[in-house]
């Protein structure tokens, strides 16, 4: 039997566990922005604010299909599928970065006129937040990251011998490259450093579950590390905080960017 790592039933949040199918596939809602090497596949959701939503490795926009209805109240939800998943493409070929994908949002933010963005990104939507905090910090007000981390052993060093594996296994048995791409991707990023989080100007929440994947010690040294930040542990929970918490995390998001 396949040993069940914490990247497995992280997937299974993110693929499985979403509770409205709809979020994700929804014409009324959805646009597409055509890059020069990827088609960035988004909905939008509600007024007010801007709030971009950014799901984890492998996930779409229904990651977060238990917060749109509650979030969509107070803010304009931007809902995007991350290049090369979901309902977005990637004709790229270089190795995929957080930089790249932050680029990405960028260029969204650009289309739709918003000068200045909030972003609530879970796992490698976090990564992502943070490295637009750092290459764009006059685009970013606030920041809500679940489950980021800044450096590939954040997760613990058997968690990624245990995607090396998966990588190795994957291209022996000739698998899609957008499949190994992703997977090579938490491996080998992020690379942001002590002295980029220092750097930052935006306001961040950094939260993670009391189980996370994220090792504790990681989150606590990026919320220590960031000037404007507070931290947040929600208790009980394991990586996936926006399928276990939806309700708290959701009034936790509304408080933080709301407040002055």
């Amino acid at each position: 039997m396949k040993k069940i790592t914490g990247l497995f039933l992280f997937l299974m949040y993110t693929l499985g566990f979403a509770q409205n199918q709809n979020f994700g596939k929804n014409p009324a809602a959805g646009k597409i922005l055509h890059l020069k090497d990827a088609d960035i596949y988004y909905e939008v959701y509600g007024r007010g604010k801007p709030l971009f939503l950014l799901h984890g490795n492998g996930g779409s926009i229904d990651a977060f299909a238990k917060e749109i209805p509650i979030l969509s109240k107070h803010f304009m939800i931007i809902a995007m599928d991350s290049r090369g998943q979901g309902k977005s493409t990637d004709a790229s070929k270089e190795p995929l970065t957080y930089r790249k994908f932050a680029d990405d949002v960028k260029m969204l933010a650009d289309e739709l006129k918003l000068k200045k963005i909030n972003i609530l990104g879970w796992s490698d939507g976090g990564n992502t937040a943070l490295e637009f905090a750092i290459k764009y910090p006059g685009r970013v007000n606030k920041i809500i990251t679940s489950g980021a981390n800044v450096f590939p052993a954040g997760v613990g060093e058997n968690e990624v011998q245990s995607m090396k594996n998966e990588v190795a296994e994957k291209i022996a048995q000739q698998k899609p490259q957008s499949e190994i791409r992703l997977l090579q991707l938490m491996i080998d990023e992020p690379k942001i450093t002590k002295g980029q989080l220092n750097q930052i100007k935006a306001k961040v929440l950094v939260a993670a579950g009391e189980n996370d994947l994220i090792l504790r010690f990681h989150t606590e040294y990026i919320a220590k590390e960031i000037p404007h930040s507070k931290l947040k542990i929600y208790k009980g929970a394991s990586h996936g905080v926006p399928v276990e918490r939806a309700e708290e995390l959701s009034k936790d998001v509304i408080e933080f960017i709301k407040e002055p």
